[in-house]
């Protein structure tokens, strides 16, 4: 495992996780909201990581990356595009998790000629659902509502949590089912899940708060691309219990997305589907 910084225009840096071998086929995965390159610890926390290359870029205001407020789905197609040159992969693989899916998408569609599949596992789909927050968990739903009208005072009431990886934590794991709560107490589980927050907060309350705010309405708001018709190779998964993001979203996913599959996994809730999916896919 190698972590280096990545120099961008403007001065900022990309903080970059690579692992596994680099001549194995190359996956670059796009974290959660909130998320880190750290998150790829619970990806991969109960599988063989030998077989592929996979590479975890902080987006910016998160772990390493130097914060950036006007940060736009293409700026994330130029960051994944120019690690990948310093790295000379000329294809690869997107796996994206959470909010990070709709990253993935985005990226897909500007570098469908660079792009062999594409993994999305727990995506919202807001603006392409009748009612996305009835089709959400009550901290989820009332997150995505204040980012759209109220942004500056959810990064306000945000930064109180953001400000302290344990009480991010904390809401997060009330907002599981018990089901999964129970799952994620394996102590190896537990630690990469722990880790990804503190990473994800390194730099402060605010700069996370900020963070997280900006990349849910990107989520949120009509996306300014078209992945009906990617012309690559894409899965989906979508835990049947996840209580954040439930299954109606994945479902409406794979309704748009032409050619896609879906699998809904039973039993099976929003971070636990991460490490299944990535089990049965990657």
């Amino acid at each position: 495992m190698q972590i280096y910084r990545t120099p961008r225009q403007g001065g900022r840096f990309l903080s970059v996780m690579d692992t596994g071998p680099a001549d194995a086929p190359a996956w670059f995965y796009c974290h959660g909201i909130p998320g880190s390159k750290k998150e790829v610890l619970m990806a991969t926390a109960r599988n063989k990581t030998e077989s592929v290359r996979l590479i975890a870029i902080d987006r910016p205001g998160y772990g390493g990356s130097t914060q950036m407020k006007s940060y736009r789905f293409a700026d994330h197609t130029d960051d994944v595009q120019a690690v990948a040159e310093q790295l000379q992969i000329n294809k690869f693989s997107l796996l994206g998790f959470s909010g990070g899916g709709v990253f993935a998408m985005a990226t897909a569609t500007a570098l469908k000629e660079r792009v062999n599949r594409v993994v999305l596992v727990g995506t919202p789909a807001v603006p392409i659902q009748n009612s996305p927050y009835k089709h959400a968990g009550k901290l989820t739903a009332e997150t995505w509502h204040a980012a759209l009208t109220a942004p500056q005072d959810l990064i306000t009431q945000l930064a109180d949590i953001t400000g302290d990886s344990a009480l991010l934590a904390a809401a997060l794991m009330d907002s599981l089912s018990d089901q999964e709560r129970q799952f994620l107490q394996a102590s190896q589980l537990r630690k990469a899940f722990q880790k990804n927050l503190v990473a994800a907060t390194q730099q402060g309350g605010l700069i996370a708060a900020d963070s997280i705010v900006r990349d849910i309405q990107l989520m949120a708001r009509e996306w300014p691309f078209s992945v009906g018709d990617l012309g690559v190779p894409i899965e989906i998964f979508h835990g049947e219990n996840d209580a954040l993001v439930h299954l109606e979203h994945g479902q409406a996913l794979a309704s748009f997305i032409s050619g896609s599959v879906l699998t809904a996994l039973p039993n099976s809730g929003h971070y636990d589907t991460l490490i299944k999916a990535y089990q049965r896919s990657i």
